[in-house]
């Protein structure tokens, strides 16, 4: 039980939700993919409403800057956080000091936001990809 989502480092958190950007990127919106059906159909209880109300004005104009993001979108979230998570070293200082530090501090600025969002992920992945190389190593067939 001590491999459960929730008794993970920050790190591996960290790293599961990037790695489930990365494989969530793969499927396309405009052919049905029932993974990111299945995924979205969760922004509700993940989220708790739109992930931009949660963060600082100043964290949302510094992602604009880049492209553009639907609030509701869990694969939007997570690209974000990957994204971020990538260019830590890259984000003005301001950012840096709304994020906290990289992965510890980085990991609890969206765990403390979004309570639910790694376990629901999780739950989804477990559910239709927990055979693929990727994810392997997150896997532990006692806790669903």
């Amino acid at each position: 039980m001590l491999n459960h989502p929730l008794f993970w480092t920050p790190e591996k958190r960290l790293s599961f939700l990037q790695d489930v950007s990365d494989r969530v990127e793969l499927e396309d919106r405009e052919n049905a993919s029932e993974l990111l059906d299945t995924l979205e159909s969760t922004a509700t209880m993940a989220l708790n409403g739109k992930w931009d109300e949660k963060m600082e004005a100043a964290f949302i104009n510094n992602i604009g800057h880049y492209r553009r993001y639907k609030f509701d979108s869990i694969r939007d979230l997570l690209r974000v956080i990957r994204n971020k998570s990538h260019h830590y070293r890259e984000l003005p200082q301001e950012i840096k000091e709304l994020l906290g530090s990289h992965p510890e501090g980085f990991e609890s600025y969206f765990s403390r936001r979004f309570p639910k969002l790694l376990i629901e992920v999780y739950k989804v992945i477990y559910r239709y990809c927990r055979e693929e190389e990727s994810f392997r190593k997150y896997m532990d067939s006692n806790i669903i």
